[in-house]
């Protein structure tokens, strides 16, 4: 924790997931995770889901860098759905949406830009 944090007056403590969470192994962790990813999904949960989800049980920044549609999303659930409800868990997620905006008039450009070549070549 940083120094300059636990100095502030009526700071709140950080809350974390509940201890026999936090005492397991990278395995036995990626596997509680998947499991309970399963019954809640009912699919099974991608690697980088699973790994970004044990690094956030860790207490570790996350980052994710992934495309439209992989599933961003769906691991600040699975992290949350971790958590005690009694402690009113907060995840803040940060999603750029400007870029993603950017992102698919981009792809929707290239889309019609192929589109018209075929268009094109066909005549």
């Amino acid at each position: 924790m940083d120094p300059a944090f636990d100095k502030q007056p009526n700071q709140k403590k950080r809350i974390t997931v509940c201890d026999t969470l936090l005492q397991k192994d990278q395995a036995q962790l990626e596997a509680h995770i998947k499991e309970k990813a399963l019954l809640t999904y009912k699919q099974q949960a991608k690697t980088l889901q699973v790994e970004a989800v044990c690094s956030l049980v860790r207490g570790c920044n996350t980052f994710v860098l992934a495309g439209t549609g992989f599933g961003k999303s769906r691991i600040a659930e699975m992290y949350f759905r971790l958590f005690d409800k009694k402690k009113k868990p907060v995840v803040l997620v940060l999603n750029p949406l400007d870029a993603l905006g950017d992102n698919q008039v981009c792809t929707s450009l290239l889309n019609f830009m192929y589109d018209r070549l075929d268009i094109c070549l066909i005549d």
